[in-house]
């Protein structure tokens, strides 16, 4: 049984939910209905140490019952003795913000399978479209189809390895006025992004936009979309974290600005250590946005090299002390982005309750700051981290 609190933490309900919604509840969206999806990604690890796979379940609460829905379609083979193939779905569910319906995004792999080696990959083409259903999951509408890919050669034998594919994305998880797609292929040490297309709905029908350049890991974005912010990640691999230069990025109205430089803020090339945007909120007028700065690396562990670091004491002693200040939440001007307006220690990121105001998640409560970093009061509710607490 878990216990939630509606918008002014007042109105209280108890639910049945799965254990491993509390276990991660970060996964969970909640929209301005009170509707809850329970969205969990593939290779998530689960207390007990299993891993997640596509196999695993969406959870989903309307307000009066629960249901649940396998995240994959059954895999059809085919073909013929000289070419086998196998066709397999992935499937992505979102809420809709006003709550009338939801939102399926289908990825489907028609795959050529090697009929001597099996499991290894040769060819694959990908299909996506987004489907609008009823709250059971029915009565499907297609919204859109995405541009098919080509057949693609799966040269490492794993398609994932080598061709690309589309990625959804809905700001915490709910459609509203917009979503965003990227083209992307996973990569087998790290992703490469292609394109993103912008759908957006001034009308009746969703139109397209493509973005200047790809959206690597979106964060937040207003309400049209016409304002996105998203992080550009490290890319470090084989063991290292710090191999390239993580960014916050923002997009406004088809111009792009940094809000968020880790080589420029921190000077930590030499060492292994990155420092980044886990997540990010505009406020409601979306002149300032507020993100969660963390690092890889735990105050009081060891800290080495970079894997062509040299050893600089100045440069490990700025780093030591950077590390002991986070988690911390910036406040940054959209118009001036050079320079934080505040910056709360020790803290993480719920999001804004108005245009002056922002709660976060600090030694074990929530608590309330305005704009320029000062506590406006600390409320008696406890949480976990910033992930248990939800503003609608």
């Amino acid at each position: 049984m878990v216990e939630y609190d509606i918008t002014t933490f007042a109105a209280r309900r108890t639910l049945t939910v799965p254990r491993r919604l509390l276990e991660h509840p970060e996964y969970l969206s909640i929209n301005a209905t009170g509707q809850m999806m329970f969205l969990p990604p593939e290779a998530l690890e689960w207390g007990t140490g299993e891993m997640a796979t596509a196999g695993d379940r969406a959870w989903f609460w309307d307000g009066r019952q629960a249901r649940e829905w396998k995240l994959a379609g059954p895999t059809t083979p085919g073909g013929s003795a000289s070419r086998q193939t196998v066709t397999e779905t992935a499937l992505q569910w979102f809420l809709s913000r006003g709550g009338q319906s939801l939102f399926e995004f289908e990825n489907r792999f028609e795959k050529v399978v090697d009929a001597d080696e099996p499991g290894r990959e040769r060819f694959v083409r990908n299909t996506a479209r987004v489907w609008r259903t009823d709250l059971a999951g029915g009565r499907l509408e297609t919204t859109i189809t995405l541009p098919s890919s080509e057949s693609c050669e799966c040269t490492t034998g794993t398609c994932s390895e080598s061709c690309p594919e589309w990625m959804f994305w809905a700001p915490d998880g709910v459609v509203d006025g917009f979503f965003l797609v990227t083209r992307m292929t996973p990569g087998q040490i790290g992703s490469r992004f292609h394109e993103s297309l912008l759908y957006q709905r001034p009308g009746a029908k969703w139109q397209a936009t493509k973005l200047p350049q790809p959206v690597e890991r979106p964060l937040t974005a207003s309400a049209k979309g016409e304002v996105l912010v998203a992080a550009v990640d490290d890319g470090g691999c084989c063991g290292w974290v710090n191999e390239g230069n993580d960014q916050t990025l923002v997009w406004s109205h088809g111009r792009s600005s940094v809000l968020f430089d880790e080589t420029a803020r921190y000077r930590n090339r030499n060492y292994d250590v990155s420092f980044y945007a886990a997540d990010a909120r505009l406020a409601p007028g979306n002149a300032l946005v507020a993100q969660t700065i963390i690092t890889t690396t735990p105050t009081g562990r060891d800290i080495r090299l970079s894997s062509d670091g040299k050893a600089d004491a100045d440069e490990l002693a700025r780093v030591s002390k950077a590390i002991t200040e986070l988690p911390a939440v910036e406040v940054m001007p959209l118009a001036s982005p050079a320079r934080p307006a505040a910056n709360i220690r020790h803290a993480t990121l719920v999001g804004w309750t108005s245009d002056r105001e922002l709660l976060v998640a600090q030694d074990g409560h929530l608590v309330l700051y305005d704009a320029r970093g000062n506590k406006v009061k600390d409320t008696a509710i406890r949480v976990r981290s910033a992930a248990d607490a939800f503003l609608r």
